[in-house]
């Protein structure tokens, strides 16, 4: 099925369950979905279906672990010894905007975004050491007599700003913010952080007696169309969320993992972009280091919204200068036909996060209407320019990505994809050159080969470009290129990358690439999408050579 179909049906399920109505009162942020003994609000003891207030405190005793789960779709999960207040919520259902602010003191928490957090600044959540923002994810943490530790597990983006000002940013799922020690540190999760906060979130003694509703609220202020909220409960106690999690840990320490049928498949819709970012002083002197690559590093950097047919595009700039001032931007194309978008915004962010803002911003999208390969209609893919001004100090920068690729599929959800066996996939790769040496004024459209063979057991394999060329034989002078590496899926979320190396004739090129599983609604790896770029030796003007796209490949039956 088509992505479009794809976003489609999804979309419409999520509003199928979570939007049905019913006579709830209006007065309720949300429910306690998921109760084990010993958690309290307001001095008394939470039962099953308790409605939930905002400014409303919820603390729990060494056994307790309660879940919340507000009517925008978000869950809190509040662990052991633990101490949470909802201090803000505002929703409206019609527009999916709004804000939620909570405070964290003590103990163990869990947050999987709704609705609101896919929103810049929607979800913070304030901690002793300062304040924790959630773009479109998940996240889990631990206030510890040693310190706080914070997990990224899932989303765009982990954003925490210290109580003195000091921003840290963490795009990459399977990586921790850790407070141990006194320095503030981002590095790999491990399973000691793992099992320091499912310690707090754990607890088997599962009370689902009674219900208790009578809590009287203060005034509200939050807006929202009622729900039903015994419904909410039932979607709350059957997701698949604490299976995807239990699956991260269980992947972390080599435990067996129950392999699901191809029919309960689940899926989001992502992808990857890349492009050849040219900079210039506003004056239209160029910076003196060719082109730089900026690339998008999960599948949630690329989606789609169905309603609006807005593209949002994240890109992470791989800079040649360490001092640089930005560390990448989001494009957000706006529909103006079936196959074609204009460039609506670009939100730029520094290397610690902070937003950086863009001017004379334009641009444009198109979707190619070409097979990516044999066996790959379950794929889109397709180009992008953008060009946008931004100030760093008193100097005007000028940059322009032209053109860009993007790649977009129903990314197969973690818990979906094969624990066992091998499998073999073959493609295209699409993607842009440019070499000072080849007599060309700017980037070149490049077509070659991609394979991949994959151990699932292992997840690791073996991934290759090959004969990537000018698709123009004009630019025969331009040398074929092929480079191959490693990937490795080193934590538990869909997505794979590693360093690529090869030569394109006789210049030795080296970069990376990454890319995550897709499905065609039958096999939950029926294919592969993503990004890879590389470059020659020499970074500074007069680039020998420089080449990034996009890739897909379907599995060999």
């Amino acid at each position: 099925m088509s992505t479009a179909r794809a976003v489609g049906a999804f979309l419409a399920l999520v509003a199928a369950l979570l939007f049905a109505p019913s006579e709830a009162a209006a007065n309720k942020v949300g429910v306690a979905a998921a109760v084990n003994p010993d958690a309290f609000s307001g001095g008394k003891q939470i039962r099953i279906g308790k409605s939930i207030f905002y400014n409303e405190r919820i603390s729990t005793d060494a056994n307790g672990v309660v879940q919340v789960l507000l009517v925008d779709g978000s869950t809190f999960t509040v662990g052991k010894n633990s101490d949470v207040v909802i201090d803000k919520f505002v929703y409206n259902p019609n527009k999916q905007t709004g804000e939620i602010v909570t405070s964290f003191s003590k103990g163990s928490m869990r947050f999987i975004g709704g609705k609101i957090s896919k929103n810049p600044g929607g979800v913070t959540i304030n901690t002793p050491d300062g304040s924790l923002a959630i773009r479109g994810g998940m996240a889990q943490g631990a206030i510890t007599p040693r310190g706080a530790i914070f997990s990224f597990l899932f989303g765009n983006e982990m954003v925490f700003r210290s109580n003195s000002g000091k921003v840290y940013t963490v795009f990459q799922p399977g990586y921790t913010l850790s407070f141990v020690g006194g320095t503030p540190q981002i590095r790999p999760t491990t399973p000691a952080d793992i099992q320091i906060i499912m310690a707090g979130l754990s607890n088997s003694n599962t009370d689902t007696t009674g219900v208790e509703t009578n809590n009287q609220p203060p005034q509200p202020s939050y807006v929202f169309t009622p729900i039903d909220f015994q419904q909410l409960i039932v979607d709350a106690t059957t997701t698949r969320i604490t299976g995807e999690l239990l699956q991260q840990l269980f992947a972390l320490e080599g435990l067996p993992e129950q392999i699901i049928l191809a029919d309960s498949i689940d899926f989001t819709i992502g992808g990857f972009g890349t492009g050849l970012i040219s900079s210039y002083y506003g004056y239209g002197y160029g910076y003196g280091d060719g082109y730089d690559i900026g690339a998008s590093t999960v599948p949630s950097d690329f989606s789609f919204d169905e309603q609006t047919q807005v593209i949002s595009l994240t890109l992470r700039e791989v800079q040649n200068d360490p001092n640089a001032s930005l560390s990448g931007g989001v494009l957000k194309f706006d529909p103006v036909s079936a196959n074609s978008w204009t460039l609506g915004s670009v939100q730029l962010f520094g290397p610690n996060g902070e937003p950086i803002q863009a001017t004379n911003v334009s641009g444009s999208a198109e979707r190619r209407t070409d097979l990516l390969c044999n066996s790959c209609d379950f794929m889109e893919f397709g180009t992008f320019e953008a060009a946008y001004s931004y100030q760093d100090g008193n100097m005007q920068i000028d940059e322009e990505i032209e053109p860009g690729w993007w790649i977009a599929g129903p990314v197969t959800a973690f818990k979906d994809l094969p624990t066992t066996g091998t499998a073999s996939y073959a493609g295209s790769a699409r993607g842009s050159i440019y070499g000072d040496n080849f007599l060309l004024e700017g980037p070149v459209e490049g077509r070659g080969n991609m394979d991949m063979n994959w151990n699932f057991a292992n997840r690791s394999g073996q991934f290759s470009i090959s004969q990537f060329k000018p698709v123009n034989p004009n630019y025969s002078a331009v040398p074929v290129m092929s480079a191959q590496g490693t990937m490795t899926m080193p934590g538990a979320v869909n997505r794979f990358s590693g360093n690529i190396a090869g030569a394109a004739g006789n210049i030795s090129v080296t970069g990376g690439a990454n890319g995550a599983f897709v499905t065609d609604g039958r096999r939950p790896a029926a294919g592969v999408i993503g990004n890879w770029g590389v470059r020659g030796p020499n970074q500074t003007y007069g680039n020998s050579y420089v080449a990034t796209g996009v890739f897909g490949g379907a599995a060999r039956r």
